[in-house]
C-alpha cells in the first residue's frame, strides 16, 4: 500500500511540476514574443498572482503524456500539431464560455477553426512540440527528478493548494469584471471584495488583450 501511495505522490508531483514549469516557460515565451512583434513588452499572464500562463501548462502535460514514448520527431510533429490545435480550441472556447471574454482571435488567418485556433498556430504547436521533447524535457526531468523523494509530498501540495487559490482568484474577478461592465451591481460580500481589491484598472494591467465575446472591443476600452 505504501509504494502504491508513494508511486501515486511521484505521478501527481511530476504532472504539477511540468505545469508549473510549463506556465512559467509560456508566460516569459509570450512576453518576449510580444516585445519582437510590438517593440514593448506588455502582460501575458493568464493568472493574476505569479507569471504564469496555463494554456501552455496544460499543453505541456498533455504533450508529455501523450509523446513521451514517441522516438521520430516527424510522429512527434504531427502529434504537437494536432494536439497544440485541440488545447488551444478547447481552452479558448471555455474562456468564450464561461468568462464571455476571448484572449485571441485568428479569424484572419487561413484555415482557421472558429477563429480559436488556425492551421498556422497548429503548425508552431508542432515545432515546439519536437523543440520541447527533444531539447527542454529532458533537462526538465532532470531537475524535477532531483527533489529528494520526502520532500515531493510537500512540494506537490503546495503547488495543488496555490494554482488551486490562484485560479479560483483569477476566475472569480474576471467574471465579477464582466459583470461590471454589463452593470450588474455587487449583491454578495465576495462581489464586493472582487470590487474593491480587483477593480477593472487592475486587470486591465494584467489582460490587456482580453476583449468581449459579443462586441469584440477590449474589455480595457469598455467602460
Amino acid at each position: 500500500m505504501k509504494l502504491e501511495k508513494n508511486s501515486k505522490i511521484d505521478s501527481l508531483f511530476k504532472i504539477i511540476m511540468l505545469f508549473t514549469i510549463g506556465c512559467f516557460i509560456g508566460c516569459i515565451f509570450e512576453t518576449i514574443l510580444c516585445y519582437f512583434q510590438r517593440g514593448y513588452f506588455e502582460s501575458r499572464k493568464g493568472l493574476i498572482y505569479g507569471p504564469f500562463n496555463p494554456v501552455y501548462g496544460i499543453g505541456i502535460v498533455v504533450l508529455v503524456i501523450f509523446l513521451e514514448r514517441d522516438t521520430k520527431r516527424t510522429v512527434t510533429f504531427l502529434k504537437g500539431t494536432i494536439l497544440g490545435g485541440v488545447i488551444e480550441y478547447l481552452c479558448s472556447w471555455f474562456q468564450e464560455e464561461f468568462f464571455k471574454t476571448t484572449s485571441w482571435n485568428y479569424n484572419n488567418y487561413f484555415m482557421n477553426f472558429n477563429g480559436r485556433t488556425s492551421l498556422y498556430h497548429m503548425i508552431w504547436w508542432g515545432i515546439l512540440a519536437v523543440l520541447f521533447m527533444q531539447l527542454i524535457y529532458p533537462i526538465i526531468k532532470n531537475i524535477i527528478y532531483k527533489v529528494k523523494f520526502q520532500y515531493r509530498t510537500i512540494v506537490t501540495y503546495a503547488l495543488v493548494i496555490f494554482f488551486t487559490i490562484d485560479i479560483i482568484i483569477s476566475a472569480s474577478a474576471c467574471i465579477r469584471q464582466s459583470e461590471r461592465l454589463r452593470k450588474i451591481e455587487a449583491t454578495t460580500y465576495v462581489d464586493r471584495l472582487l470590487d474593491k481589491y480587483y477593480p477593472n484598472e487592475r486587470l486591465n494591467k494584467i489582460y490587456p488583450n482580453l476583449r468581449d465575446s459579443k462586441t469584440k472591443k477590449k474589455i480595457s476600452k469598455m467602460k
